[in-house]
């Protein structure tokens, strides 16, 4: 068991203007602890090489994922290592997502050298959300801004859903024209990856608009049928071979990926707006059929040791949303784990990045079209987009999902992932999971990689009840 998990985690790992609130309505400071420590700390192995303060912002659950029996609080600690007394003012300052204002609080900070001082926040806040803390330091020799997020009954959250009128009629099209196409299918032995566990296969196969797209299977050389992993790529990210002891891993490299670029061949800002003015040509439609045709070219090929009934999905960033995808328009996965999904909520991911200099890649690079193209409005780009949020596909899922997010994503905030994995139905929601991270962005940390691995064991192997 130990050895299966330990060998799950190495692949998974290296895969993966609203008024201030008045003073009878500010924060509320609970206390303020001053720890002038006396015992001096080790110079040679504390002291920074450079004189500065050392901050640390630690909320009061470890998740930063509060409720109505949980409240909003912080401790906000500053430590000295200059070689004068340092003081000045803490502000902390809290924003909604989409950057409303909710309030502002600020105490005088007297800090002697190498010492700590901690000050204790209470922020009160009513509505479901993800908001920005924002902790702005101003000593007589130090100025700083540190930006944390923190969730106030996040699975009450649930942002609009923008689901086009003839969203299941433009998907159904989407599949009849992809079935429509023989898939051509050539596997060929790849001597070179192979290894004296695993043959490698190079997978070739004809997907939407006579498309080839490529994906490398690895199969145990041990006699018997295995559980299925389908590794989904990120954006502009080329897939390559899985090796697992216990699993088959199969992974597809979608349109402009690979070989398939000698066709379609966008640069990495392109991609996202590659015919985005037509919802028929874009290149996302394209996209989320070659995943479909990757699942299909599973099921076709039992007979390569594939147990259909145990097929898992993963992937991170667009990955993750692709396997959302792929869950929802085929009832045919067991389980999907995915990290950071992107595109989960367009409308709601511009309004999140519109006040901050710098956005989230993807939205700065739909702006920057916008720029350039300015016949087509912000409002017919969301509106084609609303064809591929995977918000409008979640309800079709009928699988376990396990979220995992960093809250200071800006690729994939968590409002828009946490909203879409609301939108599950009751009965997959029972059976799923999620987990954020306070202090990572597009990103999870390596002992969620570990759970990942221990969910492929339960879901598939074991097979535990549910």
């Amino acid at each position: 068991m130990c050895r299966i998990v330990f060998l799950y985690l190495i692949v998974v790992f290296f895969l993966i203007h609203p008024s201030v609130y008045g003073s009878g309505t500010a924060f509320h400071l609970l206390h303020q602890t001053l720890a002038q420590n006396k015992a001096s700390y080790s110079k040679a192995s504390k002291e920074p090489e450079t004189e500065t303060i050392e901050t640390t912002i630690k909320p009061h659950r470890k998740n930063a994922l509060f409720d109505a029996n949980h409240p909003v609080k912080y401790d906000v600690t500053l430590f000295n290592h200059y070689k004068d007394t340092q003081e000045g003012k803490v502000t902390i300052e809290v924003k909604t997502a989409q950057g409303g204002v909710v309030g502002i609080s600020e105490v005088d900070f007297k800090v002697k050298p190498g010492a700590k001082k901690t000050v204790q926040w209470a922020i009160p806040v009513e509505n479901p959300g993800f908001y920005d803390l924002n902790v702005r330091i101003n000593l007589t020799e130090y100025d700083d801004t540190i930006r944390r997020v923190f969730g106030y009954r996040p699975y009450e959250i649930n942002t609009p859903l923008h689901k086009p009128d003839d969203f299941d009629a433009f998907w159904q099209k989407a599949k009849d024209d992809l079935n429509a196409i023989n898939p051509n299918y050539e596997i060929t032995p790849d001597d070179i990856l192979s290894t004296p566990t695993h043959r490698v296969y190079l997978v070739e196969m004809t997907s939407l608009e006579n498309v080839r797209v490529y994906g490398w299977l690895t199969v145990p050389r041990v006699k018997g049928k295995f559980p299925v992993m389908y590794g989904l790529g990120g954006y502009r990210v080329e897939m390559h071979p899985l090796f697992y002891d216990d699993f088959i891993g199969f992974t597809i490299n979608v349109r402009g990926i690979g070989e398939s670029s000698k066709v379609i061949n966008p640069d990495r800002k392109e991609q996202i707006v590659l015919n985005i003015e037509d919802k028929n040509k874009y290149v996302y439609r394209g996209i989320y059929m070659d995943c479909l045709r990757g699942l299909d070219f599973i099921l076709t090929h039992q007979d390569m040791g594939f147990d259909i009934s145990k097929i898992g999905c993963l992937g991170g960033s667009q990955g993750g949303t692709l396997a959302l995808i792929v869950a929802a328009m085929s009832k045919k996965i067991l389980f999907c784990v995915v990290d950071n999904p992107t595109f989960c909520d367009f409308r709601t991911n511009f309004e999140i990045c519109t006040y901050r200099p710098v956005p989230g890649y993807f939205i700065e690079t739909l702006k920057d079209y916008l720029k350039r193209h300015s016949s087509f409005t912000k409002e017919n780009m969301l509106r084609n987009l609303s064809y591929f949020e995977a918000q409008n596909f979640v309800s079709q899922i009928e699988c376990p999902i396990l979220l995992g997010g960093g809250l200071l994503d800006l690729f994939a905030p968590p409002t828009c992932t946490i909203s879409a994995f609301n939108k599950l139905n009751e009965n997959v929601k029972r059976k799923s999971e999620s987990y954020f991270f306070p202090n990572l962005a597009h990103e999870v940390t390596t002992r969620h990689n570990v759970f990942k691995a221990t969910w492929f064991n339960e879901k598939t192997i074991k097979k535990l009840p549910q």
